[in-house]
């Protein structure tokens, strides 16, 4: 039989072999060029950007369209009003009562033909106003800033002397973490919020071209900053503190805070805490690192706007801020509020720490969500029954400033902060919240079914598994020693906080 009979024969005019040699030339290209171009997507997808996984988003688990409402999901229940950040906000109002205390016991220890006046019971007449009718209204609080300052903190610095080496490493972790500014404002609002040349003129502002392109233009500057997530809301004046406070460039802090034509917008940015230590709260978290880099990317978005000749003006949590971040946070679509009083965002739950620009830029505005929070923390309640304190409420929401939520005891929670060692504050809600999760597939399958059950089932099936699978302390061993706990971490740390592994102790 010769070589080209019908047995080597194909249709097309190709013997067997070369038929064959055809295909496998034409596989391998396609295959090559399969391979080409899913290596050139793989390349261009933003997961592959190594260390920078949010860069354009990609890291952003829950699509919000579908769950976008006309309003928040707070409710509002009465006349609304500001807050006056020198009495309600807690480190504020401490800081003007230690000087306060101060001042009553040196005048009582001043006067003559008393014995010991400086031991008789400090009343809310003792001090001056603003505090006078604060104490008047809200005399629990009295007693708790006396508490703070009389038993709370000598306990602290005495169990400090004699555990607080253990925590040396958490320290310098956090110490470093918040050694970023900014420096206090020491300029009013006109002169610092406002833009200028190299030669301090006034800037003049480019023309955008929408508000829609500029929004956009905005959160992909933020997010090359370094910021997970970006929302953009109108600023509600209800959010801005009633009086200023100290540091932030306004010359008086007792007149009222006028705000500013040009707070019009507020842009959020933000990042999670570091996991691990996050979950070894209270003792080896801390708000630093997160704070420090939103701080960072909010300082250069206030640039970046400045620079296109918008007025813009930075506000950190922690250190230098003139409104309430959570409910701004909030109108600009990245969460919602919890039992806790923290920002619950489907991304990272609330393992979230947002700064705010406020700014006249022309933008568009995102709307708020709603995914299920307010249902899940009023059967759920978690955070309540971990917290140390008893700060988080264990019922119903109540009205605060004309506001329905549930109402944090601020003066019960910040004195816990100074009864445990390692670094300041607790974060213990936090931790144990079952929305506080790493983007996984596990997280986003419970995210997305918990949304969508209008039964709730699914939102208690899983807060049960949560409270079986993920136990903590007794909320009581996280006291420090002298008051009677074990200065408990709801988690162990990483392997790089445990001090006694690098340090010797003696």
């Amino acid at each position: 039989m010769s070589e080209n009979s019908d047995d080597n024969a194909h249709p097309g005019g190709l013997n067997r072999r070369a038929f064959l040699k055809a295909a496998g030339l034409g596989s391998a290209v396609v295959g090559g060029a399969g391979m080409a171009g899913f290596g050139y997507a793989a390349g261009k997808d933003p997961d592959t950007y190594l260390g920078w996984q949010n860069q354009e988003g990609a890291s952003l688990v829950f699509r919000r369209d579908g769950y976008r409402v006309d309003k928040p999901t707070y409710e509002v229940v009465g006349e609304t009003r500001r807050m006056d950040a020198r009495t309600h906000q807690i480190f504020e109002r401490r800081g003007r009562f230690m000087a306060e205390y101060r001042r009553i016991l040196g005048a009582r220890r001043g006067m003559d033909g008393e014995e010991g006046p400086e031991k008789a019971a400090i009343t809310p007449g003792d001090f001056s106003e603003p505090l006078r009718s604060y104490y008047r209204e809200q005399p629990q609080d009295l007693e708790l800033d006396i508490l703070a300052v009389e038993e709370i903190m000598p306990r602290l610095r005495a169990d400090s002397r004699e555990y607080g080496d253990r925590y040396v490493l958490a320290r310098a972790w956090s110490n470093a973490m918040g050694a970023v500014g900014p420096d206090p404002i020491r300029e009013p609002p006109e002169v610092n919020d406002l833009p200028r040349d190299r030669r301090g003129r006034p800037g003049e502002p480019v023309r955008l071209k929408d508000p829609a392109r500029t929004a956009e233009l905005i959160k992909a500057v933020a997010m090359q900053f370094g910021s997970t997530l970006v929302g953009i809301t109108e600023l509600n004046p209800d959010w801005v503190y009633g009086y200023p406070v100290h540091g932030r460039g306004f010359e008086d802090t007792e007149e009222p805070l006028e705000i500013p034509d040009w707070w019009t917008y507020a842009i959020v940015v933000g990042v999670p805490m570091s996991w691990d230590p996050m979950y070894a709260n209270p003792t080896y978290g801390t708000s630093n690192d997160a704070y420090s880099r939103s701080r960072i990317i909010a300082t250069r978005l206030e640039a970046f706007i400045k620079t296109l000749g918008y007025a813009a003006r930075t506000h950190v949590p922690g250190t230098s801020y003139d409104l309430m971040v959570p409910p701004v946070a909030i109108d600009a679509g990245l969460g919602e509020q919890g039992r806790h009083g923290v920002m619950i965002t489907p991304e990272v739950g609330c393992n979230f720490r947002p700064a705010v620009v406020t700014t006249n830029i022309p933008l568009a505005t995102d709307r708020p969500i709603d995914f299920g929070v307010q249902d899940f923390c009023a059967h759920c309640k978690v955070c309540a029954e971990a917290c140390p304190s008893g700060a988080i409420p264990m019922g119903e929401k109540e009205e605060v400033r004309g506001y329905r939520r549930y109402k944090i005891d601020t003066a019960k929670c910040l004195n816990f902060w100074n009864s445990n060692l390692g670094n300041m504050g607790c974060r213990i809600c936090i931790a144990v919240c079952p929305y506080t999760r790493k983007a996984n597939w596990l997280h986003r399958m419970a995210l997305e079914v918990t949304a969508n059950d209008p039964t709730g089932l699914s939102e208690r099936v899983l807060t049960g598994m949560h409270k079986g699978f993920y136990p903590g302390p007794d909320p009581e061993e996280y006291y420090i020693p002298s008051l009677g706990g074990e200065n408990a971490s709801f988690r162990d740390p990483p392997w790089w906080l445990r001090t006694e592994d690098f340090v010797d102790l003696g």
